[in-house]
């Protein structure tokens, strides 16, 4: 009896929280929910209409409690679009960059106390297609290509100054990661390179929030091993990790997952682990067929010969916890894979893809995403397989995996299809589809996971309809999740149906059985 309510209370409970919504009209036709962590939600709606130069934006903050506290309107010229926003210290960002030929790019910062609307117009970043945007300190890091060539520049938003990052811009090279370490005053630039073997390697850089480099160093692989992406950690007591896809020889499907340490001395130890290592990463192809693929993997890697798996991953970045980490991942059936021009040929170099947005979209996108479109022209299927939960120690060994089925195609342009949160280190993972709130508690093997609708404001309130090309799901803070989309509802009379953009806030109850390993 014992075992039972244990295996039972393994698995984690919704708390649905609390709800926002605001009528939706035929010229909102984008929206982005940017999480400002326990200072609330921003909400940014902007309102295009055909014929005028310019279009308004609408604020919209909300508290915790999802009870708006706010409004506040900017006017930008109908030109620009958004492509990114981040949140630090009371302050969202947000980057706009113009349709013209120069890529000119604006920088918009709202105070969340003050109410502030301040815009900034970086001059010299022109000609940029843009694929990262952070904030560090009072400095803006914007990544990209310019003549498909990678490029990272510091903008410091005090003194209006922009420094263009060293160790970057180089021929036959990818933008991998730009990411922002946890002691608030430098980050990682990561790019790739191929090495003298002609193997493709990752050029691993930290910088100060002023751009003055900090370090560099390359990652040594095996001969024929070709590193396709890479997640960093943040540099603790001089050591660092770095982690992602590999595969044996190029232009493949990858064969597992490479975990590099770098020590306090700059000694590297890199390891390659196959999927078929995994205790489940296979799981999502049913008990016969992964124990085959298991088996064939680890024999391919016992006797040194060449296994690759068909799937590609949406990583988060590496979550810090006081063990080590989690690494965070959806993984996919991607339609081919190269190893050189990985990253531009999936996420392509389109300058209409907003780089944060879950939404398929973004202001004033008439085109949307360049990977909305397969090969043929045709709108794009996207097969999510699994999400995957990897917890390490800080020299990087695995401490265990978890995966959870998805199985589920969306359409459209390549996203995040769910979200994971980390806290009191319990791991979750939640996704929205089909008009179903899905939650998996990712440290138990159990597989079962709480799967209900999601409240409506009103108990007499009836969903009629969805849009599913606006609807998504974002961390917010601790163990809570925020839900967004366009309903249709039907209320009690006619007068009361109605069309809103609604966001749901919801968390992860806390689980009460021990950790399963």
């Amino acid at each position: 009896m014992f075992l039972l309510l244990f295996t039972f209370s393994a698995k984690a409970q919704v708390k649905q929280l609390n709800r926002w919504e605001v009528d939706h009209k035929w010229g909102y036709q984008d929206y982005a929910v940017i999480s400002n962590n326990e200072k609330g939600v921003l909400v940014v709606q902007p309102e295009v209409t055909a014929g005028l130069k310019d279009y308004p934006i609408y604020f919209h903050h909300l508290d915790t409690n999802l009870e708006k506290q706010w409004t506040d309107t900017l006017h930008v010229k109908r030109q620009l679009y958004l492509r990114g926003y981040h949140y630090q210290a009371n302050k969202t960002y947000l980057l706009f960059q113009n349709s013209s030929q120069t890529k000119e790019v604006r920088l918009v910062v709202v105070d969340l106390s003050s109410r502030e609307i301040k815009a900034y117009d970086p001059k010299s970043i022109v000609d940029l297609d843009i694929q990262e945007f952070e904030v560090l300190q009072n400095t803006v890091i914007i990544g990209g290509y310019i003549e498909e060539r990678p490029a990272v520049f510091a903008y410091d938003i005090e003194n209006e100054k922009v420094r263009t990052l060293s160790n970057v811009y180089q021929n036959n090279s990818e933008l991998v990661e730009v990411r922002m370490n946890s002691d608030s005053v430098t980050f990682n630039v990561i790019a790739s390179k191929e090495d003298f073997k002609k193997d493709r390697t990752l050029i691993v850089s930290t910088y100060d929030y002023g751009g003055n480099s900090v370090r560099s160093y390359e990652l040594v692989t095996q001969r024929n091993y070709n590193l396709l992406s890479g997640i960093s950690s943040s540099i603790f007591d001089k050591e660092q990790l770095v982690m992602g896809l590999y595969t044996i020889k190029s232009g493949t499907f990858p064969s597992g997952v490479y975990i590099n340490h770098v020590d306090r001395t700059g000694q590297q130890n890199m390891r390659y682990i196959s999927f078929g290592e995994f205790d489940t990463f296979l799981d999502h192809n049913g008990e016969r067929r992964a124990d085959k693929l298991k088996r064939k993997a680890l024999e391919a890697k016992q006797s040194n010969k060449d296994w690759r798996y068909k799937t590609d991953a949406l990583f988060n970045e590496l979550t810090e916890t006081d063990e080590g980490f989690m690494l965070f991942g959806e993984f996919f059936k991607p339609w081919s894979m190269n190893t050189r021009d990985y990253l531009k040929s999936r996420g392509g170099l389109n300058p209409y893809r907003d780089i944060n947005s879950r939404n398929i979209g973004s202001f004033y996108n008439d085109l949307g995403p360049s990977n909305q479109f397969n090969g043929n022209g045709d709108v794009a299927e996207w097969n999510f397989t699994h999400a995957f939960a990897l917890k390490l120690d800080k020299k990087g060994n695995v401490l265990w995996d978890r995966s959870f089925d998805i199985d589920e195609e969306v359409e459209g342009g390549l996203t995040h299809f769910g979200a994971f949160q980390f806290y009191q280190n319990n791991a979750y993972y939640a996704y929205y589809h089909d008009e179903e709130l899905v939650l998996k508690y990712l440290n138990s093997s159990d597989a079962n996971a709480a799967v209900e609708p999601l409240n409506l404001k009103n108990e007499t309130d009836q969903l009629r309809y969805e849009q599913e090309s606006y609807k998504g799901i974002i961390k917010w803070y601790d163990n809570k999740f925020l839900v967004f989309g366009i309903q249709a509802l039907k209320g009690v009379s006619s007068e009361d149906n109605r069309e809103v953009f609604f966001v749901n806030s919801i968390e992860a109850e806390p689980v009460s059985a021990e950790e399963v390993h």
